[in-house]
Formats: C-alpha cells, sequence, structure tokens
C-alpha cells in the first residue's frame, strides 16, 4: 500500500494539489440479527478501498474507490484535483491547514477474544440466551438482538510525510425488547459494545441485562404519569452522558461554531456551567466505543478538557477549523469510512464525577424526579435548547425513589442545565455505545455519573 500513496501523492502534486493526503481502509467482519425466536440474518462481509484528499487554493476535492488497480487509482487522484481546482473558482474563505506534528507509526488495538476467532454458532448462542432470558418476563411480547463485529486496517499518508498504519476491531450487541399489557406497550433498547474484541461482553453479562431489562420495560406498563413543571431532577449517568453529548458536545463542535450554529460561539474562557461541571472528550480510552489512535487527518488522538469547572476550555477541530479558530488541532476529524471525508466529530464525552453517593444527591428532594437513559430527543446548538425522553423514570418523594413514571420528558436551555447543576456522584463512567449521525455515522460513547439539577423542567405522560 505504501507505494500505490507514494505514487498518488507523488501525482497529485504534478497536478497541481498543494497538499493531499490518502486513506487506505479494509474490513471484513460478520453481522446477525435474531428475531422471532430464530435467526434471520447472518451475513459475513469485507471491504477495501481508498479516499483521497486534496488542497488546491484554499478548496478540497475529495474522492473514492474501491478498485485498488494503479488505473482506478489515478482516475482517484485526477478526480480529486479537478475538483477541487473548480471549487477554489468561488472558494470566499481558503482553507488552511494547522501545522501538526509529522507522524510515523504503527499501532494495533489487538483485542483479547477476537471474534474472528470466534465460531458462527457460538456468536448466535449468545444472542439465543439474550433472547431466552427476556422472554422469560412476563409481560414481554417482542424481542430482537442484533450483533456485529468488525475488525478495521486503516493505513494513512500525506504529501508531508505523515505514514501511520492502525488496527481496530469493533464488536456490539444490542437487544429491542417489547413489553403489552394494560392496554399499553412499552419498548427499551440495551447495547453491549467496544473497541475490543468478545471481551466486552464479559464487563457486563448481556443475558443478565436482558432480564433486568425486560423486567424494567414490564414496570413501565403500570407506571404513572409524570409531574409537569420546574423539578429537582436526578440524570442517571446515561442520561447525564446523552445531555452532555447532544446538548454540550454538538455545540463544540468547531464547524458549528464558524458556522454560526453554536450557543457556545465568543463563550471561550468564560464560565457556562456550574464550577462542579467538568467535561471531556478522549478518543484515547481504550476499549470505549468511540476510541481510535488517530483521527481520519492523520493526527494523534487526545483527551480534550471542554469545560473545567465550569469554564469553556477547549473545542474539537479538524486541522482547518483549527487553523482558522486560531487554535490547536486536537485529532477530532473523523470519517465514516474510505469514501467519506472527514468532519469535525465526538468521540467519547463524557461529564467527570463529584464526590457524593447516590443518596446524598436524593436526600432533601422533597419532590422530584430520577430520570434513566434516553429514548431520543432534539436540540438546537444554535438556540442552545433541547428536548429528551428519558427510558425511564420515577418519582423522588421525601429523599426515597418511589413510584415508575410513564413517557417522562425534559426539556430546557443547555446552559441554564448546566449551571444548575449542584451535586455529582462519584460514580462517573462512559456508558452504552451509540451511534452520532451528522451526515455520517460513527461510533461514540458519553457518559457521567448521576447529577443533580436543582430545577428542570418536566411532563410527558
Amino acid at each position: 500500500m505504501e507505494d500505490l500513496a507514494r505514487m498518488m501523492l507523488e501525482l497529485a502534486r504534478r497536478h497541481g494539489a498543494e497538499y493531499a493526503d490518502v486513506r487506505f481502509e479494509g474490513t471484513v467482519g460478520s453481522g446477525l440479527d435474531y428475531r422471532d425466536k430464530e435467526l434471520k440474518e447472518a451475513v459475513t462481509s469485507s471491504d477495501d478501498g481508498v479516499g483521497i484528499r486534496a488542497l488546491y487554493k484554499g478548496a478540497w476535492g475529495f474522492a473514492s474507490t474501491n478498485d485498488l488497480t494503479k488505473g482506478r487509482l489515478k482516475d482517484a487522484v485526477a478526480k480529486a484535483v479537478k475538483i477541487a481546482k473548480l471549487c477554489s473558482l468561488s472558494v470566499k474563505e481558503p482553507e488552511v491547514l494547522a501545522q501538526v506534528k509529522v507522524e510515523r507509526a504503527k499501532i494495533d488495538w489487538a483485542p483479547r477474544k477476537d471474534p474472528m476467532d470466534t465460531d458462527l454458532e457460538d456468536k448466535v448462542a449468545i444472542l439465543a440466551a439474550v433472547d431466552r432470558s427476556a422472554r422469560s418476563v412476563k409481560g414481554i411480547s417482542a424481542v430482537s438482538v442484533g450483533y456485529y463485529d468488525t475488525k478495521i486496517e486503516c493505513r494513512f499518508f500525506s504529501t508531508e510525510g505523515t505514514s501511520i498504519v492502525h488496527h481496530t476491531v469493533i464488536t456490539s450487541l444490542q437487544a429491542n425488547i417489547v413489553g403489552k399489557g394494560h392496554g399499553k406497550i412499552s419498548s427499551m433498547r440495551l447495547r453491549f459494545g467496544g473497541t475490543e474484541g468478545l471481551e466486552v461482553l464479559d464487563r457486563s453479562d448481556p443475558v443478565e441485562g436482558a432480564k433486568d431489562m425486560a423486567e424494567r420495560v414490564v414496570r413501565v406498563l403500570t407506571a404513572k404519569k409524570p409531574p409537569s413543571g420546574r423539578l429537582p431532577l436526578v440524570a442517571d449517568p446515561d442520561l447525564t452522558g446523552v445531555l452532555v453529548h447532544e446538548a454540550l458536545g454538538h455545540a463544540c463542535e468547531a464547524d458549528a461554531i464558524l458556522g454560526g450554529d453554536s450557543i457556545l460561539d465568543g463563550s471561550m474562557g468564560k464560565k457556562i456551567a456550574s464550577e462542579l461541571v467538568t467535561i471531556y472528550d478522549d478518543p484515547t480510552k481504550r476499549g470505549a466505543f468511540g476510541s481510535y489512535p488517530f483521527d481520519d487527518e492523520g493526527v494523534r488522538s487526545r483527551r480534550k478538557v471542554l469545560v473545567e469547572k465550569g469554564v469553556l476550555r477547549e473545542f474539537l477541530h479538524s486541522r482547518t477549523t483549527a487553523q482558522r479558530l486560531g487554535m490547536s488541532p486536537n485529532g477530532s476529524a473523523r470519517a465514516e469510512s474510505y469514501s467519506a471525508r472527514p468532519l469535525v466529530r465526538m468521540s467519547n464525552t463524557f461529564m467527570g464525577g463529584g464526590d457524593r453517593k447516590l443518596e446524598e444527591l436524593l436526600e432533601g428532594i422533597k419532590l422530584g424526579v430520577y430520570a434513566m437513559g434516553s429514548r431520543g430527543g432534539q436540540v438546537d446548538t444554535a438556540k442552545g435548547t433541547f428536548q429528551f425522553n428519558a427510558q425511564e423514570a420515577f418519582l423522588i418523594e421525601k429523599g426515597r425513589i418511589t413510584v415508575p413514571l410513564r413517557d417522562l420528558s425534559l426539556s430546557g436551555e443547555t446552559l441554564k442545565m448546566l449551571s444548575d447543576v449542584v451535586a455529582l456522584a462519584n460514580d462517573s463512567r462512559v456508558g452504552d455505545p451509540g451511534y452520532c449521525g451528522k451526515g455520517q455515522w460513527v461510533p461514540v460513547g458519553d457518559g457521567g455519573p448521576h447529577m443533580l439539577v436543582s430545577r428542570a423542567v418536566v411532563g410527558g405522560g
């Protein structure tokens, strides 16, 4: 691949590119779909291809191909440079790359239990066990379990001299559990996954997790309508993570800042949250779902402190957004695959913990809500507003978690909510795996501790 990369980069220069990089990516993996108590689909797949970016007079051109013959590679180079030249005729703000260290590295995040070495029958047996466990709970009407694993080899080369090879593995299991009863339907989703092999299923038993989730699904069927108004809110680590990712993380993406689509524009170095709040984005956490050793511009990944004790400290950057804002690149440019250009993206975004126990957060709350997980919602990063639906919720009465609530919704202003954080538990963690969409889908993680917000707008039911 290195010889082909050199050929492509030299050809890009001869065509007039001021800078170019090529990203070869090869994947191999399997996917299983287990529904209605039987295996519906089992597929294995592989894909190899390359994407090339070319910069000409401040404009980007990009092309990709899955045909790695020399003729097709040369065509892709010519196409990328041609697109860049055409775009340069109308570019208003020329793109300039911030300087970064030239990297030469080979990194292998090898799994302890390589899924490629596990028989398909053994993977199916895991899914069947998860299905049986969920169905053992009375009131469960449907269960679907999905599994996939992917081994990724990425090779990145640039005209600056960067030469990187890194190997990662992603493994994921998801169960969707539906319950019926009392004239109602309820559903919840359970996920396990990480940048590792089947050892991801050793940390948390998916069979026990499915039974627990099924019991929660059934419990919601008899839950009461939640109260409405401004009440104290205790969010569990999963919901804290979703709020951090959606409401704050996207607003920290530098392309949103430059596009006038972030409430944080002009807030660098200013207090935007309670001094208890510290928020990180960390792609270096081995095993977390959103981790990677290098981003897709060849920049080494690193831990970013987005908010430190309530003060905004850093945005997420590509090389060009960093240059335009006079900041440093920090390894936050990610692409869905070799056929997509890198965009500014989060990785594992989470809130640091505090020094309290959950019981201490509940003390003193006469009437409030305890919310767990998320079933989706909406965020407006420009206006700084959000609306989320909790996956499960309970009433808090006189410092105790009491009756279950149905379809609790949360809404409000992002910065107001972060300013109203009055206590954090000491149980911060990166939670369930997920995918973030921004024109492209990439794996991410999010999390945090149990969080107490003094007043939150709640309703629903």
